[in-house]
């Protein structure tokens, strides 16, 4: 195994009030970057009531104090896997989701859980997910650009000093954040609990922000808690479902979460968008095509599954701009 990243060292300070109990749940197909995770994790400040790892796809993980394994025999969707953690984290305020390829420096709850302290109308907050190397953003929070496609926040722009602050975003991405445990339980119903199994993997966490904005929640990226991100092999790994997620979940969250009127006035706009993911995908994807048109197939189906998926809170009106 490659030696273990460093991972910043905070200071400790003055005794500081009790901690709103967190649990923290990581979904993982047994990959090499796992250890480094929970290293990471076993060194947070203040430390989480509870860690969960959700292990499907075969792998197996050694049972360890301090650990709660659910173990899953065939591989997980994201969307899945997170569920069931969550199933297993009760009696908790807070939520936390990490990647299993994810470091959070130790000071990483500490300053998430002062931001959902300081508004109560926050349901999740994340910092600034990087590169491997911590210079290189990967993202600060899901946005709909013009074109209304998913796309991170400042992604490509280096990292510079962080100060303290708090910006509104459409959505927290699943990487790394943090979610109320009360935001979560509204915005389940039956099998969506929280996040919709039906999306497998990719843009989950764009509909989970959707339909608690639909709630009345809001979302935020903070400042001075980064995560290096040491980068998923699973999108080159499934050369067909890969830009299948990407092109039939956008669908799925917008049919989910919008009012029919909205999604047929934003038509024009959605179908550009539909096109420059298309040819943005086949650039790394040759088989992108053939997906795009079974996706355009399913199109109808989408649609229509989305509009008649029962969630909690009335439909937006209309698509979410930047906040």
């Amino acid at each position: 195994m490659a030696a273990r990243p460093q991972l910043p060292v905070e200071p400790s300070g003055a005794p500081r009030p009790a901690a709103p109990a967190v649990a923290v749940v990581i979904p993982s197909l047994g990959r090499g970057t796992l250890e480094d995770c929970l290293h990471a994790v076993r060194v947070l400040q203040p430390a989480p009531a509870r860690v969960i790892v959700v292990v499907s796809g075969g792998a197996a993980l050694e049972p360890r104090p301090g650990l709660k394994i659910v173990q899953s025999g065939p591989a997980l969707g994201f969307a899945a896997a997170c569920n069931l953690g969550l199933a297993a984290a009760r009696d908790v305020e807070r939520v936390a989701i990490l990647n299993d390829d994810a470091l959070p420096p130790p000071h990483w709850l500490e300053v998430l859980n002062g931001a959902l302290d300081s508004d109560p109308a926050l349901a999740a907050v994340q910092g600034t997910v990087t590169d491997a190397d911590g210079r290189v953003v990967d993202g600060r929070g899901i946005a709909l650009d013009r074109w209304a496609l998913p796309v991170q926040i400042d992604r490509g722009l280096p990292v510079t000093g962080e100060r303290a602050a708090v910006r509104p975003v459409l959505a927290a991405s699943g990487t790394a954040a943090l979610w109320r445990a009360a935001a979560l339980a509204a915005a389940s119903t039956g099998i969506i609990a929280p996040f919709d199994p039906a999306f497998g993997s990719y843009h989950e966490d764009l509909d989970l922000g959707l339909r608690l904005q639909r709630l009345g929640w809001r979302s935020a990226w903070v400042g001075g808690a980064p995560t290096r991100h040491l980068g998923s092999a699973s999108g080159a790994a499934m050369r067909w479902r890969h830009p299948w997620w990407i092109l039939a979940n956008r669908w799925r969250a917008l049919a989910g979460n919008l009012s029919a009127g909205a999604l047929l006035g934003s038509l024009p706009r959605l179908l550009r968008g539909e096109l420059r993911a298309v040819r943005t995908l086949t650039r790394s994807n040759l088989r992108t095509p053939l997906v795009a048109a079974a996706s355009s197939a399913a199109w109808p189906w989408l649609v229509v599954a989305g509009w008649r998926r029962t969630t909690q809170g009335p439909r937006l009106a209309g698509l979410p701009e930047a906040p």
